[in-house]
């Protein structure tokens, strides 16, 4: 398997404060963030959003679009794949006095649509979530007790962003300058529990218990034939991955994009207490943009983090900063590395 150029675990468990990005309120440390609802599905309170928030989704927007604008001079190409609210996706097992708001419902391709008007190529995943029929298959696209997608939803989300590639010009360009490799995807016929259990961890002390879900292994196998360029030395990615949790490396996500494009591709993931400003802006300095910048980079973003620009207050202060700023480094940071060829 490839080298990453660094992953951070994050904080998944036990701190809702860095889990959260709550509006108009103050976290409180001990409030609990996981919601039971049916069939013992739980479910992440601070996704639901309100009217309100369209002023801080609007900064988060118009940075992402001003930051495409400074990597295509580059010659780097940005495709966004915002993961959907897994409370829309499955909003049936929601409890029976909680009902999706038509904003809730709307949000999504409200985001979608600004993207497609800027000109920001965009990953529609929830549309491939609401309508896939796996949604209702033996293995969820989210785990039950988790708020991130199973290996089924990563794989479907890899699907979906293959796809806004393929209908993008420039991508599309691009992706067939970039090497091929012969991917493999295998999935285990056992199912073993999930390490995936972070709303568990955010429910009440009086809460029922909840035994681990369980989930088929799957495994990505690179052929050998590929494994190195000429001299035996190992190429590096021209495809970078930006992302969250969700991108980490135990959720599949980064081995069905690999597999899906059958190309290598560079990965770095950060937890939600350092949020994605701070993520990509901590990849762009690492030497190994610096030293050879991919030429598509796919940020992956939880749709409820766009609420969430890099001044929003009630992240943890030290990954708060001002988004001139933010958008000031990360274009100093961009002009130091060398155009893509």
């Amino acid at each position: 398997m490839m080298k990453k150029i660094f992953s951070w675990s994050g904080m998944q468990t036990g701190m809702v404060c860095g889990l959260t990005f709550m509006a108009g309120q103050a976290c409180a440390a001990d409030a609990p963030a996981a919601l039971i609802g049916k069939q013992e599905w739980l479910f992440y309170k601070y996704e639901f959003s309100e009217p309100i928030h369209d002023e801080l989704v609007k900064k988060s927007q118009d940075l992402i679009k001003n930051f495409e604008s400074v990597l295509a001079a580059r010659g780097i190409h940005l495709t966004v794949a915002m993961v959907p609210l897994k409370i829309r996706v499955y909003s049936e097992f929601l409890p029976d006095d909680l009902k999706l708001s038509p904003y809730v419902k709307g949000n999504y391709s409200q985001m979608l649509g600004y993207f497609t008007s800027a000109g920001v190529n965009t990953a529609d995943i929830n549309s491939a979530f609401l309508n896939s029929p796996l949604r209702s298959g033996d293995t969820p696209l989210y785990f039950r007790l988790d708020s991130h997608w199973t290996p089924v939803g990563a794989m479907l989300g890899a699907e979906a962003l293959k796809k806004s590639l393929e209908s993008d010009p420039k991508s599309i360009e691009l992706l067939n300058t970039v090497p091929t490799v012969k991917y493999t995807y295998k999935v285990a016929n056992r199912k073993r529990p999930s390490r995936g259990r972070d709303l568990v961890d955010q429910l009440p002390p009086n809460a029922p218990t909840f035994a681990p879900e369980l989930v088929a292994q799957v495994n990505l196998l690179r052929d050998k034939t590929n494994q190195a360029g000429l001299l035996g030395v190992q190429e590096t990615p021209q495809i970078g991955l930006v992302g969250s949790s969700y991108s980490q490396e135990w959720t599949g996500f980064s081995d069905a994009i690999r597999y899906v494009l059958q190309r290598d591709l560079a990965v770095a993931a950060v937890g939600a207490d350092q949020g994605s400003w701070v993520g990509m802006e901590s990849y762009l300095k690492d030497e190994a943009f610096q030293a050879n910048p991919p030429k598509l980079l796919i940020w992956e973003m939880p749709e409820r983090d766009m609420r969430a620009p890099p001044d929003y207050k009630y992240r943890e202060s030290r990954y708060i900063m001002g988004n001139a700023d933010w958008l000031k480094r990360v274009t100093e940071l961009v002009k130091k590395a060398p155009a893509t060829r």
